[in-house]
Order: C-alpha cells, then structure tokens, then sequence
C-alpha cells in the first residue's frame, strides 16, 4: 500500500472528518453560470424592459429600448 492510502485507512479507523470543501472562485463562478444559463437572452431584456426603474423617461440602453413609465406618465406634457 502506499504511504497515503495507509493515512486514510487510519484516519477511516479513528474516525476523523475529512478536511470540509472550500469553494474556489471557479467553483462558485460555474454554479452561477448553471444558474445563470437557464433563461435565455431575449427573456433576460424582456425582464429588464419590464423591471425598469431608472431615471431615463425612454431610451436606448446598449440596443435594449428602456423606459420609466412613471417618469412618463409624470412628464407627459413636458417632454
């Protein structure tokens, strides 16, 4: 046997934990891309189109049309 493979027999025999599992930033950054990859691009700027709450009345946020329609409704006649 070999020099580990007796170390994890003994640590097996006196019951000792194994060292808990640390999350590197590679880990973590591939659980969020599983979780990130579910939706697709259009139904990610459908949401943002939806959930706006900024201070541009209307525009053009890097090619996706944004709009608060509470600051449209506010400033009908102005603008």
């Amino acid at each position: 046997m070999a020099q580990k493979d007796i170390q994890k027999l003994i640590q097996k025999m006196q019951g000792k934990k194994k060292k808990p599992v640390v999350k590197t930033a590679r880990t973590a950054a591939l659980e969020g891309r599983k979780h990130f990859s579910a939706g697709t691009a259009d139904s990610m700027i459908k949401q943002a189109q939806a959930d706006y709450n900024g201070s541009y009345i209307s525009g053009d946020l890097g090619g996706v049309k944004v709009g608060n329609k509470s600051y449209a409704k506010y400033y009908k006649g102005m603008v």
